[in-house]
């Protein structure tokens, strides 16, 4: 039985499908807007664990399941004719890896730090993503589409969404940019 309470709560009810319903005017619903939504929650915890890392004085996260092995930084065999980013190769478990300069894809010239790290990425051919530093782990970051990039990342091409650790936005960080240059290199 309704009593007029609970009455006037199911009037009140937001309704999320009148959002597929067309505005008068309009011949058809805004459905890819309303797909978009669904498909990124905001808000949405991403599962696993993320790498905090750091290159040129900007952090990021890297999903882990991205990430084969971290090492030091090695002796890197230059290639001739190489964009800036690739550094050179070398030899991990037996296997040529491609090393491509984070810093260096944000723009930033320098040389790495002899204490810099490689983060060895999953794919073929394998790519090396040369990092300053890594911070550490995040389990579980919060994803938030509609945060702004923060300064330094917004043409960097390497940003595949945004997250929160700690209350500081930080990139995601998309590999298959990365491979994809290693694979140029490759060939």
């Amino acid at each position: 039985m309704r009593t007029a309470r609970t009455h006037a709560a199911a009037d009140t009810v937001h309704d999320d499908r009148s959002d597929l319903v067309a505005p008068p005017g309009h011949p058809e619903p805004p459905l890819p807007r309303v797909q978009d939504g669904l498909a990124r929650p905001a808000g949405e915890t991403l599962p696993g664990l993320h790498l905090v890392v750091e290159a040129a004085g900007r952090r990021a996260l890297l999903a882990a399941a991205h990430v084969l092995e971290i090492v030091r930084l090695v002796a890197l065999e230059p290639r001739p004719g190489a964009p800036e980013a690739l550094l050179g190769t070398f030899t991990w478990r037996g296997v040529p890896v491609v090393a491509v300069d984070l810093a260096a894809l944000l723009g930033v010239r320098r040389q790495p730090a002899l204490d810099a790290q490689i983060a060895v990425l999953a794919g073929t051919p394998a790519a090396g993503l040369v990092l300053d530093r890594v911070h550490g782990l995040l389990e579980r970051p919060v994803r938030h589409p509609e945060a702004a990039p923060p300064v330094g990342w917004e043409a960097a091409g390497l940003v595949e969404g945004l997250c929160t650790a700690g209350g500081e936005v930080l990139p995601l960080l998309d590999p298959r940019p990365i491979t994809a240059l290693a694979r140029q290199e490759g060939a």
